[in-house]
């Protein structure tokens, strides 16, 4: 056979093993917003391809990923956990993003569908504001845990286009879980299951002007349980994408340089395997959400507030019952 139909066939039985492990397929973020305006699906954002040869793990023979499929840290290629399963081979194609550091308020959205099944109303007019039309299971988290953003630096004299994202990451921006009135350990963007919430976000007024990519991960995460006499391990899932984008000064300050030097942030995918701080939880009560653990904080690294890095962890104060 020659070379170009061996390809063919190899990645044609890869596309059925991806439909046939439709349990783990999840969900991509695919769109973004600028001041409540959304901009065209992955213009700014990495592709990925699927289905996509991941490396031998865990003695399993699930190496072939569908596109929305979670990557395992420590486990998976490094440029997965980065930013998507061969994100690089679309750099070039994707758009940079201008952005007002410390003014544009930023959104993402992301799909459970894959492009494959995407409709062509899917992403237009959508109601109360979101970023998808589709307000049920394209929409919803299937599972809890924390929803970070990072922000890597381009390397002097490179383009954004050609950055392979290992370099440091600095985390933003989380939004985790909470205790409220009627639930004593709340994830947030999962939502007991439901429709999640809306939210927004502005890159530090602080940041030094230029190229960075930014990262966008809703983070399973793992530990190990003792469930019915049985030890039971999780394997904590990432769920990867990365925009393309350039900081600029705010039009408050006339675009002016900032002073303030970028931090030193983590090393993806080192510093979030399983093991490291936040990517396992303690107890068998906080997995199933009926607790949260003392000291207990975020995966991902510390958080710039734009002036300081700051320990990542739970706000504990009750919030009335329903939210916010």
């Amino acid at each position: 056979m020659a070379p170009m139909g061996l390809r063919r066939l190899v990645y044609g039985i890869a596309g059925l093993l991806a439909t046939i492990h439709t349990s783990h397929g999840h969900y991509t973020f695919v769109r973004l917003a600028v001041n409540d305006e959304w901009l065209p699906t992955m213009q700014y954002i990495r592709n990925k391809t699927g289905p996509y040869l991941e490396l031998p793990r865990n003695d399993t023979n699930y190496y072939w990923r569908g596109w929305n499929a979670p990557t395992y840290a420590g486990t998976d290629r490094p440029e997965s956990s980065r930013c998507g399963r061969d994100n690089m081979a679309w750099a070039a194609q994707t758009d940079v993003l201008k952005v007002r550091a410390g003014e544009d308020r930023l959104e993402f959205a992301m799909q459970r569908w894959e492009p494959m099944n995407w409709k062509t109303n899917q992403f237009e007019n959508c109601p109360d504001g979101y970023g998808t039309c589709d307000l049920d299971y394209g929409m919803t988290f299937n599972h809890h845990g924390p929803l970070m953003v990072h922000l890597s630096p381009v390397p002097q004299g490179k383009d954004v286009r050609e950055y392979d994202a290992s370099g440091d990451w600095v985390k933003i921006f989380t939004v985790g879980v909470e205790v409220r009135e009627d639930d004593p350990a709340h994830w947030i963007m999962y939502n007991r299951g439901g429709l999640p919430p809306r939210f927004s976000f502005k890159i530090p007024a602080q940041t030094p002007p230029g190229q960075y990519l930014m990262r966008m991960d809703a983070v399973y995460i793992g530990g190990q349980y003792v469930i019915a006499g049985n030890a039971i391990t999780v394997e904590a899932q990432l769920y990867p994408s990365c925009a393309q984008i350039e900081v600029v000064g705010s039009t408050e300050n006339g675009n002016a340089s900032s002073s303030t030097p970028f931090p030193k942030g983590i090393k993806i995918p080192e510093d979030i395997v399983e093991g490291t701080p936040g990517m396992q939880l303690g107890s068998l009560e906080m997995y199933r959400q009926q607790t949260i653990d003392p000291g207990y904080y975020y995966a991902g690294g510390m958080l710039w507030d734009g002036e300081k890095m700051v320990q990542d962890r739970p706000d504990l104060t009750v919030k009335p019952a329903g939210g916010r």
